[in-house]
């Protein structure tokens, strides 16, 4: 199973794994390292915390009764948080492969279940593995930085470096075993399994920075 981190096995690997279901094993590579860097992630969010919380008084918009609520609230707010990045996991997965599909077939593709892409995609995530155990130690080291400093990265996010922390050489590893796995499934060449892993990646990436970049606008002008 592990050779399918080796690009120049991948293909092999996925060509066994296209007529041997293994769903478990499926599910842990998506949510392992999707739980991981959601628990890194909330590990930084729970140290900022005393930082938002005074940006949010300082914005005066809350009554004092509202405010007192929010922070009974708070352990709330992170079960729900957790439950919406487990769904959230699961989502971008079966989104991902049904998009894939899709373009795979426009490429003519050969016709194949939606089902045994989603399970066949699952494997690609194993690269993140490496990433979410890197975000839990970034979560644990994190200290968090001046209010000042906050307030300008809040304000004022550098979308290039938000951009090169997300899409890293994890990402690129797993792209690389995506446009494998769709090659193999769909009988494709390489170019045309790049065109239907990359140009949706593109649209997105795009769609992603357009947002951050107005997100910032709009914190930047309250």
């Amino acid at each position: 199973m592990m050779k399918i981190l080796l690009p120049w096995r991948a293909g092999e690997e996925f060509r066994k794994l296209k007529s041997e279901k293994k769903w478990v094993i499926a599910l842990l590579a998506v949510f392992i390292p999707g739980l991981l860097s959601l628990a890194g992630g909330m590990l930084i969010q729970q140290k900022q915390q005393p930082l938002t919380n005074q940006y949010v008084e300082e914005m005066d918009v809350l009554t004092e009764a509202q405010r007192e609520a929010m922070e009974n609230i708070q352990g709330l707010t992170v079960v729900i948080g957790t439950v919406f990045g487990i769904v959230f996991i699961a989502v971008a997965w079966v989104l991902k492969s049904v998009v894939f599909h899709v373009f795979a077939r426009i490429l003519h593709g050969e016709q194949v279940e939606i089902s045994s892409t989603i399970h066949l995609i699952a494997y690609t995530y194993l690269p993140f593995i490496f990433k979410g155990i890197l975000d839990i130690f970034r979560g644990l080291i994190y200290q968090p930085p001046p209010y000042e400093e906050f307030m300008y990265q809040l304000q004022h996010p550098d979308v290039l470096l938000n951009f090169v922390r997300e899409h890293n050489i994890f990402f690129i590893w797993a792209l690389i075993l995506m446009a494998i796995a769709v090659r193999e499934q769909y009988n494709l060449s390489y170019k045309k399994a790049a065109v239907a892993v990359l140009l949706p990646y593109i649209v997105y990436i795009i769609a992603q920075i357009a947002l951050t970049s107005l997100s910032g606008q709009l914190m930047g002008g309250m």
